[in-house]
Protein backbone atom coordinates (compact mmCIF):
# COMPACT_ATOMS: atom_id res chain seq x y z
CA UNK A 1 0.00 0.00 0.00
CA UNK A 2 1.37 3.41 -0.95
CA UNK A 3 1.25 6.47 1.29
CA UNK A 4 -1.26 8.04 -1.09
CA UNK A 5 -3.56 5.00 -0.87
CA UNK A 6 -3.29 4.97 2.91
CA UNK A 7 -4.10 8.66 3.25
CA UNK A 8 -7.07 8.30 0.91
CA UNK A 9 -8.52 5.74 3.36
CA UNK A 10 -7.47 7.80 6.35
CA UNK A 11 -9.19 11.02 5.25
CA UNK A 12 -12.25 9.33 3.77
CA UNK A 13 -15.38 10.08 5.79
CA UNK A 14 -16.88 7.04 7.48
CA UNK A 15 -20.60 6.48 7.77
CA UNK A 16 -20.43 7.47 11.42
CA UNK A 17 -18.51 10.65 10.62
CA UNK A 18 -21.04 11.62 7.95
CA UNK A 19 -23.87 11.18 10.46
CA UNK A 20 -22.21 13.31 13.12
CA UNK A 21 -21.25 15.95 10.58
CA UNK A 22 -24.94 16.27 9.70
CA UNK A 23 -26.11 15.95 13.33
CA UNK A 24 -23.66 18.05 15.38
CA UNK A 25 -23.61 17.74 19.18
CA UNK A 26 -25.57 14.49 19.09
CA UNK A 27 -24.16 12.01 21.59
CA UNK A 28 -23.75 8.65 19.90
CA UNK A 29 -25.99 5.76 20.93
CA UNK A 30 -22.74 3.88 21.48
CA UNK A 31 -22.41 5.44 24.94
CA UNK A 32 -25.70 3.96 26.16
CA UNK A 33 -24.14 0.50 26.30
CA UNK A 34 -21.06 1.55 28.25
CA UNK A 35 -20.53 1.18 31.98
CA UNK A 36 -20.14 4.42 33.91
CA UNK A 37 -18.29 5.15 37.14
CA UNK A 38 -17.87 8.19 39.39
CA UNK A 39 -14.33 9.60 39.60
CA UNK A 40 -13.73 12.73 41.68
CA UNK A 41 -17.42 13.56 41.58
CA UNK A 42 -17.68 13.24 37.79
CA UNK A 43 -19.49 10.58 35.75
CA UNK A 44 -16.97 8.86 33.51
CA UNK A 45 -17.51 6.27 30.77
CA UNK A 46 -15.37 3.12 30.76
CA UNK A 47 -13.77 2.49 27.37
CA UNK A 48 -12.38 -0.97 28.03
CA UNK A 49 -14.10 -2.57 25.03
CA UNK A 50 -11.95 -0.93 22.36
CA UNK A 51 -9.49 -3.81 22.21
CA UNK A 52 -9.96 -7.54 21.80
CA UNK A 53 -8.94 -9.58 24.84
CA UNK A 54 -6.19 -11.38 22.91
CA UNK A 55 -4.74 -8.16 21.49
CA UNK A 56 -1.86 -6.25 23.09
CA UNK A 57 -2.37 -3.05 21.10
CA UNK A 58 -4.60 -1.51 18.48
CA UNK A 59 -4.40 1.50 16.16
CA UNK A 60 -7.55 3.55 15.53
CA UNK A 61 -8.56 6.77 13.82
CA UNK A 62 -10.62 8.99 16.12
CA UNK A 63 -14.05 9.66 14.60
CA UNK A 64 -14.40 13.29 13.54
CA UNK A 65 -17.28 15.76 14.06
CA UNK A 66 -18.21 14.18 17.40
CA UNK A 67 -16.94 15.18 20.84
CA UNK A 68 -15.91 12.36 23.18
CA UNK A 69 -17.19 12.79 26.77
CA UNK A 70 -15.07 12.14 29.84
CA UNK A 71 -13.89 8.54 29.78
CA UNK A 72 -11.37 6.21 31.33
CA UNK A 73 -9.71 2.93 30.43
CA UNK A 74 -7.27 0.30 31.66
CA UNK A 75 -4.83 0.68 28.77
CA UNK A 76 -2.26 3.34 27.90
CA UNK A 77 -3.30 5.71 25.13
CA UNK A 78 -1.02 7.52 22.72
CA UNK A 79 -2.62 10.29 20.64
CA UNK A 80 -0.89 11.45 17.46
CA UNK A 81 -2.18 14.44 15.51
CA UNK A 82 -1.79 13.36 11.90
CA UNK A 83 -3.46 16.49 10.58
CA UNK A 84 -5.04 19.65 11.95
CA UNK A 85 -5.48 20.18 15.69
CA UNK A 86 -7.20 18.54 18.65
CA UNK A 87 -8.16 19.86 22.07
CA UNK A 88 -8.61 17.56 25.05
CA UNK A 89 -9.44 17.97 28.71
CA UNK A 90 -7.13 15.70 30.69
CA UNK A 91 -7.78 15.63 34.41
CA UNK A 92 -9.38 19.11 34.01
CA UNK A 93 -6.33 20.45 32.18
CA UNK A 94 -6.94 21.83 28.67
CA UNK A 95 -4.41 20.40 26.24
CA UNK A 96 -4.34 21.48 22.59
CA UNK A 97 -2.23 19.46 20.19
CA UNK A 98 -1.19 20.45 16.68
CA UNK A 99 -0.04 18.40 13.70
CA UNK A 100 2.85 16.10 14.59
CA UNK A 101 2.47 16.37 18.37
CA UNK A 102 1.88 13.43 20.68
CA UNK A 103 0.10 13.00 24.00
CA UNK A 104 0.70 9.90 26.11
CA UNK A 105 -2.06 9.23 28.66
CA UNK A 106 -1.68 6.74 31.47
CA UNK A 107 -4.47 4.53 32.82
CA UNK A 108 -6.82 5.89 35.42
CA UNK A 109 -6.84 9.50 34.25
CA UNK A 110 -10.23 10.79 32.97
CA UNK A 111 -10.12 12.76 29.73
CA UNK A 112 -12.39 14.04 26.99
CA UNK A 113 -12.00 15.25 23.40
CA UNK A 114 -13.62 18.38 22.01
CA UNK A 115 -15.32 18.54 18.61
CA UNK A 116 -12.97 17.99 15.66
CA UNK A 117 -13.37 19.04 12.04
CA UNK A 118 -12.77 17.34 8.72
CA UNK A 119 -9.07 18.26 8.61
CA UNK A 120 -8.46 17.17 12.21
CA UNK A 121 -7.19 13.58 12.07
CA UNK A 122 -6.29 12.05 15.43
CA UNK A 123 -4.64 8.63 15.59
CA UNK A 124 -5.09 6.58 18.77
CA UNK A 125 -2.54 3.92 19.66
CA UNK A 126 -3.93 1.86 22.55
CA UNK A 127 -1.47 -0.36 24.43
CA UNK A 128 -2.19 -2.78 27.26
CA UNK A 129 -0.17 -1.96 30.36
CA UNK A 130 1.43 -5.41 30.71
CA UNK A 131 2.60 -5.26 27.11
CA UNK A 132 3.86 -1.71 27.62
CA UNK A 133 5.82 -2.80 30.68
CA UNK A 134 7.36 -5.57 28.60
CA UNK A 135 8.11 -3.12 25.82
CA UNK A 136 10.12 -0.82 28.06
CA UNK A 137 11.98 -3.55 29.91
CA UNK A 138 15.76 -3.74 29.75
CA UNK A 139 15.50 -6.64 27.31
CA UNK A 140 13.72 -4.39 24.83
CA UNK A 141 15.67 -1.19 25.41
CA UNK A 142 19.25 -1.37 26.60
CA UNK A 143 20.87 1.78 25.22
CA UNK A 144 21.41 3.77 28.39
CA UNK A 145 20.33 5.26 31.66
CA UNK A 146 18.49 8.20 30.09
CA UNK A 147 16.26 5.96 28.03
CA UNK A 148 15.67 3.63 30.98
CA UNK A 149 14.82 6.56 33.22
CA UNK A 150 12.29 8.18 30.89
CA UNK A 151 10.53 4.98 29.93
CA UNK A 152 10.28 3.89 33.55
CA UNK A 153 8.81 7.29 34.42
CA UNK A 154 6.19 6.87 31.72
CA UNK A 155 5.19 3.54 33.23
CA UNK A 156 5.18 4.51 36.92
CA UNK A 157 3.28 1.64 38.54
CA UNK A 158 2.58 3.64 41.68
CA UNK A 159 0.65 6.54 40.13
CA UNK A 160 -1.60 5.94 37.15
CA UNK A 161 -2.54 9.58 36.73
CA UNK A 162 0.02 11.01 34.37
CA UNK A 163 -0.06 12.45 30.90
CA UNK A 164 2.87 13.68 28.86
CA UNK A 165 2.77 15.91 25.79
CA UNK A 166 5.72 15.61 23.41
CA UNK A 167 5.79 19.05 21.85
CA UNK A 168 8.36 18.54 19.11
CA UNK A 169 6.42 18.23 15.84
CA UNK A 170 9.38 18.62 13.50
CA UNK A 171 10.58 15.00 13.44
CA UNK A 172 9.63 13.54 10.06
CA UNK A 173 10.81 10.10 11.20
CA UNK A 174 8.04 9.87 13.80
CA UNK A 175 5.47 10.80 11.14
CA UNK A 176 6.96 8.15 8.84
CA UNK A 177 6.69 5.49 11.58
CA UNK A 178 3.01 6.37 12.13
CA UNK A 179 2.39 6.18 8.39
CA UNK A 180 3.91 2.69 8.21
CA UNK A 181 1.80 1.57 11.17
CA UNK A 182 -1.34 2.84 9.42
CA UNK A 183 -0.41 1.07 6.19
CA UNK A 184 -0.03 -2.23 8.02
CA UNK A 185 -3.31 -1.63 9.89
CA UNK A 186 -5.27 -1.00 6.69
CA UNK A 187 -3.53 -3.69 4.65
CA UNK A 188 -3.66 -6.50 7.24
CA UNK A 189 -1.06 -8.55 5.38
CA UNK A 190 0.90 -11.52 6.71
CA UNK A 191 3.11 -10.34 9.56
CA UNK A 192 1.38 -6.97 9.96
CA UNK A 193 0.99 -7.35 13.73
CA UNK A 194 4.66 -8.20 14.13
CA UNK A 195 5.69 -5.22 12.00
CA UNK A 196 3.46 -2.84 13.97
CA UNK A 197 4.89 -4.19 17.24
CA UNK A 198 8.41 -3.43 16.03
CA UNK A 199 7.31 0.00 14.82
CA UNK A 200 5.89 0.76 18.30
CA UNK A 201 9.31 0.01 19.78
CA UNK A 202 10.92 2.33 17.22
CA UNK A 203 8.35 5.03 17.96
CA UNK A 204 9.10 5.01 21.69
CA UNK A 205 12.83 4.98 21.02
CA UNK A 206 12.39 8.21 19.06
CA UNK A 207 10.15 9.67 21.78
CA UNK A 208 12.61 9.19 24.62
CA UNK A 209 15.13 11.27 22.73
CA UNK A 210 12.70 14.19 22.88
CA UNK A 211 12.97 15.94 26.24
CA UNK A 212 10.91 18.98 25.23
CA UNK A 213 7.70 17.87 26.86
CA UNK A 214 5.12 19.05 29.35
CA UNK A 215 3.39 16.95 31.97
CA UNK A 216 0.81 17.27 34.72
CA UNK A 217 3.34 16.02 37.26
CA UNK A 218 4.46 18.74 39.66
CA UNK A 219 7.99 17.42 39.71
CA UNK A 220 8.39 17.94 35.94
CA UNK A 221 11.08 20.59 36.38
CA UNK A 222 13.04 18.28 38.67
CA UNK A 223 12.72 15.48 36.11
CA UNK A 224 14.06 17.78 33.40
CA UNK A 225 17.08 18.57 35.56
CA UNK A 226 17.88 14.97 36.42
CA UNK A 227 17.56 14.14 32.71
CA UNK A 228 20.23 16.73 31.96
CA UNK A 229 22.47 15.18 34.61
CA UNK A 230 21.93 11.66 33.29
CA UNK A 231 22.51 12.82 29.73
CA UNK A 232 25.85 14.30 30.77
CA UNK A 233 26.82 11.06 32.54
CA UNK A 234 25.91 9.05 29.47
CA UNK A 235 27.91 11.26 27.13
CA UNK A 236 30.95 11.58 29.43
CA UNK A 237 31.04 8.33 31.41
CA UNK A 238 34.73 7.78 30.62
CA UNK A 239 35.82 10.95 32.41
CA UNK A 240 32.99 12.09 34.70
CA UNK A 241 33.55 12.30 38.46
CA UNK A 242 31.15 13.23 41.26
CA UNK A 243 32.99 16.48 42.19
CA UNK A 244 33.11 17.55 38.53
CA UNK A 245 29.43 16.74 38.04
CA UNK A 246 28.44 18.55 41.24
CA UNK A 247 30.31 21.70 40.19
CA UNK A 248 28.80 21.61 36.71
CA UNK A 249 25.22 21.37 37.97
CA UNK A 250 25.72 23.56 41.07
CA UNK A 251 25.09 20.88 43.70
CA UNK A 252 27.10 19.69 46.65
CA UNK A 253 28.64 16.26 45.96
CA UNK A 254 26.72 14.65 48.81
CA UNK A 255 23.35 16.03 47.67
CA UNK A 256 24.01 15.09 44.04
CA UNK A 257 24.97 11.57 45.08
CA UNK A 258 21.68 11.26 47.01
CA UNK A 259 19.69 12.70 44.10
CA UNK A 260 21.13 10.25 41.56
CA UNK A 261 20.54 7.31 43.90
CA UNK A 262 16.94 8.37 44.57
CA UNK A 263 16.07 8.90 40.91
CA UNK A 264 17.81 5.87 39.39
CA UNK A 265 18.20 3.43 42.34
CA UNK A 266 21.91 3.34 41.47
CA UNK A 267 24.89 5.41 42.52
CA UNK A 268 27.16 7.24 40.09
CA UNK A 269 29.81 4.52 40.15
CA UNK A 270 27.23 1.86 39.24
CA UNK A 271 25.93 3.97 36.34
CA UNK A 272 29.46 4.49 35.02
CA UNK A 273 30.31 0.79 35.28
CA UNK A 274 27.11 -0.12 33.42
CA UNK A 275 28.01 2.26 30.59
CA UNK A 276 31.52 0.84 30.40
CA UNK A 277 30.19 -2.72 30.40
CA UNK A 278 27.75 -1.88 27.59
CA UNK A 279 30.58 -0.39 25.54
CA UNK A 280 32.85 -3.37 26.18
CA UNK A 281 30.04 -5.78 25.33
CA UNK A 282 29.41 -4.02 22.00
CA UNK A 283 33.11 -3.91 21.16
CA UNK A 284 33.50 -7.64 21.88
CA UNK A 285 30.48 -8.49 19.74
CA UNK A 286 31.33 -6.24 16.80
CA UNK A 287 35.10 -6.30 16.52
CA UNK A 288 37.97 -8.77 16.19
CA UNK A 289 39.91 -7.14 19.00
CA UNK A 290 40.91 -9.29 22.00
CA UNK A 291 38.63 -9.14 25.01
CA UNK A 292 41.32 -7.47 27.10
CA UNK A 293 41.72 -4.70 24.53
CA UNK A 294 37.93 -4.18 24.36
CA UNK A 295 37.82 -3.92 28.14
CA UNK A 296 40.67 -1.41 28.16
CA UNK A 297 39.04 0.73 25.47
CA UNK A 298 35.83 0.74 27.53
CA UNK A 299 37.76 2.17 30.47
CA UNK A 300 38.58 -0.89 32.59
CA UNK A 301 42.14 -0.90 33.94
CA UNK A 302 41.76 -4.07 36.03
CA UNK A 303 40.87 -7.09 33.86
CA UNK A 304 39.94 -9.24 36.87
CA UNK A 305 37.50 -6.58 38.03
CA UNK A 306 36.11 -6.37 34.48
CA UNK A 307 35.43 -10.12 34.25
CA UNK A 308 33.77 -10.12 37.67
CA UNK A 309 31.45 -7.19 36.84
CA UNK A 310 30.70 -8.49 33.34
CA UNK A 311 29.56 -11.87 34.65
CA UNK A 312 27.49 -10.23 37.37
CA UNK A 313 25.81 -7.90 34.86
CA UNK A 314 25.29 -10.26 31.89
CA UNK A 315 25.11 -13.59 33.69
CA UNK A 316 28.08 -15.07 31.83
CA UNK A 317 31.72 -14.31 31.12
CA UNK A 318 32.61 -12.37 27.95
CA UNK A 319 33.12 -14.54 24.88
CA UNK A 320 34.13 -13.78 21.33
CA UNK A 321 31.86 -15.09 18.60
CA UNK A 322 33.38 -17.90 16.57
Amino acid sequence: MTTEEMEKKLFQLSERECYHRDHPNHLSDYYQQLEKVMINGRQVYLFDNLMEEQENFTLLKQSRFSPVPYHNHSFIELNYIYSGTCTQLIDDQKVTLTKGQICLIDTGIPHSIEMTGEDDVLINLLIKRDYFAQLISREQFNEGVVLDFVLTALSDKHAHDQYIVFKNNKDDRIHAVIQEMLKETYEKAIGSKRIISNLIAILFTFLVREFDYQTNKQEAAKKQHILAILTYIEENFQTVTLPKLATLFNYSPSYLSTLIKRETSKNLTELIIEKKLNLAHNLIASSTKPITQCAAEAGFTNITFFYKKYKLYYGHTPKKKK
